[in-house]
């Protein structure tokens, strides 16, 4: 699956100015930092600080929700903060489940998260850089980025040179519609998808783009859902018909069809009886939307029980405890979820969350 998946302050900086001459001080160099900082606000109080440092804009679209958004931030921006080039750019994280966090990703086409935006400090992007896989990688992007360099164009030379490479043109695809090519990116993705013996990842890589794309950035969530669809439809037996089968969900909350969204989870639970994926679905669709925590907890519990090695089921029942109110459930159930995959950043901030809670208002 990508990034976003549904498994889908003490941070400074030192500027130590030689104040000999004013050439020299025009010259100060950034000591490392310990941690990143991020400033305060959200896009226009980033660019203006851009504009009055000099320096470019770095905004991080990411959601709470999100394990690649806790590994971006724990190993790049904590672990590895001195190797961000503070003297560059300022950044700042906006929510993507917050209004100014759909703002930023309606108008700047964000589809997958994490996204890092590089920004001029007038608003334009010079690039972005969608996931996080690794820390060298990653900071790599960012200075191609610093240089003005369009990782994406990389990608459309690649699919210039093997028009009839599938995976290839799903990739072009959604870079034309992450640059507003609208028309052009559908054509290319469309052509994927009626592509006769295209290979599966390609075909699902399309079609999910393109429920993503009226998903997130136009809001047109019958033209999303169809897609969903027809991506269940595809994948069959596939695990990709997971993923697609929670959009499809999503899709019809939005269109204001709860009800059938919660059947679809209650289907697919009652046609595969015995297996954790329908059920951790479901609680997670609860989670997600708000729902009916207690019906939540019982669901994650019981996908615990049925996937016992599977740690994102162990977290889904921490995260419901904390939202509930029972912290030692909580505290039980990360445990586990990090026994599973120890060093896991987005539970590792949970555990830290709850051993050190935020003092009542």
């Amino acid at each position: 699956m990508d990034t976003d998946e549904h498994r889908w302050g003490r941070q400074g900086w030192l500027l130590v100015a030689f104040a000999m001459t004013a050439w020299i001080t025009a010259c100060r160099k950034q000591a490392p930092q310990a941690r990143w900082e991020w400033q305060s606000g959200g896009l226009a109080e980033v660019l203006a600080a851009a504009r009055a440092q000099g320096a470019m804009a770095l905004v991080e679209v990411y959601a709470s929700w999100c394990p690649t958004c806790h590994e971006l931030e724990q190993e790049v921006f904590s672990d590895n903060a001195a190797r961000v080039p503070a003297d560059r750019i300022v950044g700042v994280r906006v929510d993507f489940d917050t209004p100014a966090g759909q703002e930023v990703a309606t108008n700047y086409r964000v589809m997958g998260l994490p996204t890092s935006l590089v920004l001029d400090a007038s608003g334009k992007e010079i690039s972005r850089i969608e996931g996080y896989e690794t820390v060298d990688g990653w900071l790599a992007s960012l200075e191609q980025a610093l240089a003005g360099k369009d990782d994406y164009a990389a990608v459309l030379a690649r699919y210039e040179a093997k028009p009839d490479d599938a995976e290839l043109a799903a990739e072009a695809g959604a870079v034309k519609l992450a640059r507003g090519e609208e028309e052009e990116g559908i054509r290319i993705l469309e052509e994927v998808r009626a592509k006769a013996g295209a290979p599966p990842k390609a075909v699902f890589a399309a079609t999910r783009t393109l429920g993503r794309w009226f998903f997130r950035v136009r809001h047109q969530y019958d033209r999303a859902l169809a897609y969903f669809q027809d991506g269940v439809a595809r994948a069959g037996d596939d695990n990709a018909a997971w993923g697609f089968q929670w959009w499809t969900a999503m899709s019809l909350k939005e269109l204001g069809r709860p009800d059938e969204a919660l059947a679809l989870f209650e289907r697919l639970m009652g046609e595969h009886p015995g297996m954790a994926q329908p059920v951790g679905l479901m609680a997670e669709y609860l989670y997600t939307i708000g729902g009916d925590d207690v019906r939540a907890i019982e669901l994650a519990r019981r996908a615990a029980e049925l996937g016992p090695t599977d740690d994102w089921n162990h977290y889904l029942v921490a995260v419901l405890a904390e939202r509930m109110g029972d912290a030692t459930a909580a505290l039980d159930a990360v445990r586990r979820a990090l026994e599973l995959k120890p060093g896991e950043a987005i539970y590792a901030h949970l555990m830290e969350r709850l051993q050190n809670p935020a003092p009542a208002p």
